[in-house]
């Protein structure tokens, strides 16, 4: 069924997917999520693990190094120091090693070179988890005479690393291959129920006709959504006629007067800008009046507010009355109403109308209180392009024009001039 409305734009930052490709992808971020949570708790595990044997290896290493140094520390032999480091630094996994005697000299040090990039990322790896050097002190005779530092280097931790990393993604690849089947399986049982409501819904959207109904699904998500669906189209017709009624009722407000029935300021303005646009384009004239009731506050005072509304309905239709097709009153708020004459031939044509409305003027319009009132207004006219180019101008000058004839003689009319009002021609410039 049309319900008029526009269609819904076109997806702009992302285009839209398949139900296949998003069930795959659904799948695929769980299995990676879950892998990754499992695969990186196992490898922290097994580094912490890691870590504290290469501690232990380490403390072991310092004391062997601690007692085979122990003869060339007393007699200060930094040949057979040079030669101990060099050999248990080849055979060991270290980054550095040095013995410094008692006094904090050092007597020897071996430091293992680094020249690749792999080496060097296994230092600071190694720093990172062997914060401090292992140290172990050389004792002769009940007397500690020195010490070792060893620190370890990280190429166990590297190598530990890429294992376990190429073990990951082997096992990610592993299981994307069984999401894969499984997505295209829960795919074939989700399509069915999801075709038959995609069926539904283009010829709801295609026909008027509303009889037709889902049929009943074995997923109880797409029972369900297929008896609210059913239940909407039931109510989609009465919904319809209420929504274009309320929409006609909310529009009429929107833009019209709620005592006379005219047209509203907002409506005017409006009407009045368009109107200017094709005067513009086409080099033609409008008109614009505005009038104002005379003596409308002393009707409402002595005869009351509904007498007043009444005077506002009747002046309304008088205005309205004297029109031609195609021009437009409105009532601009409290007593002012204003007439919008397009297209016009010359300046005459305004004021030959406001003549016409000025006479319809003199009938007396009769009161409850069994006494006759004389309706009365003054009018002022401006005209495009004389007098103005924009709406805002027009209005004004129009506005300008009315009081001075409510400050000379009411019950009249006046076309703008510049020369009447010199402040006009300050306030546009």
């Amino acid at each position: 069924m049309k319900t008029g409305a526009d269609p819904l734009p076109p997806l702009v930052d992302r285009p839209p997917t398949t139900l296949l490709l998003t069930l795959r992808r659904a799948h695929v971020r769980v299995a990676a999520v879950m892998l990754f949570a499992v695969g990186t708790s196992l490898m922290i595990a097994a580094l912490l693990a890691l870590r504290t044997s290469a501690e232990h290896n380490l403390q072991l290493v310092a004391r062997s190094v601690a007692y085979t140094a122990e003869a060339a520390v007393v007699f200060r032999d930094e040949g057979a120091i040079a030669e101990a480091l060099e050999l248990i630094g080849r055979q060991e996994s270290l980054a550095s090693a040095a013995i410094v005697d008692a006094t904090g000299a050092v007597l020897g040090r071996y430091v293992r070179p680094r020249s690749t990039t792999l080496d060097r990322f296994g230092d600071r790896l190694a720093n990172l988890l062997l914060a401090q050097p292992t140290t172990s002190d050389i004792v002769y005779q009940g007397h500690a005479i020195g010490h070792v530092q060893l620190q370890g280097d990280g190429a166990g931790f590297v190598r530990f690393i890429f294992t376990g990393l190429l073990g990951l993604l082997g096992c990610l690849a592993l299981g994307s291959v069984a999401v894969w089947q499984l997505s295209r399986r829960s795919y074939r049982e989700i399509l069915q129920p999801v075709k038959e409501l995609i069926t539904m819904t283009h010829a709801a959207r295609a026909e008027p006709n509303t009889s037709r109904r889902a049929p009943r699904s074995h997923i109880a998500e797409f029972d369900k959504l297929g008896e609210d669906f059913n239940a909407l189209l039931g109510e989609i017709e009465a919904q319809q006629a209420q929504l274009h009624q309320e929409n006609k009722s909310l529009s009429h407000l929107a833009n019209h007067d709620s005592l006379t029935g005219l047209p509203n300021r907002a409506y005017f303005r409006r009407r009045l800008s368009r109107v200017l646009q094709d005067a513009q384009t086409q080099g033609s004239s409008i008109g614009v009046l505005y009038l104002d009731n005379d003596h409308f506050k002393s009707v409402n005072d002595q005869y009351g507010h509904a007498t007043g509304d009444a005077l506002l309905i009747e002046v309304a239709q008088r205005i309205r009355a004297q029109l031609r097709e195609g021009d437009v009153v409105a009532r601009l708020g409290g007593d002012e109403f204003a007439v919008l004459l397009a297209p016009l031939h010359n300046s005459d044509d305004a004021v030959r109308i406001a003549d016409k409305i000025l006479a319809s003027m003199a009938t007396p319009m009769p009161t409850r209180f069994n006494e006759r009132i004389v309706p009365s207004v003054s009018i002022g006219i401006a005209i495009y392009p004389l007098h103005g180019s924009s709406s805002e101008q027009l209005l004004r000058a129009a506005d300008r024009a009315m009081y001075q004839v409510k400050a000379g003689q009411r019950g009249h009319k006046h076309i703008f001039s510049f020369d009447d009002d010199a402040n006009f021609l300050k306030e546009n410039n």
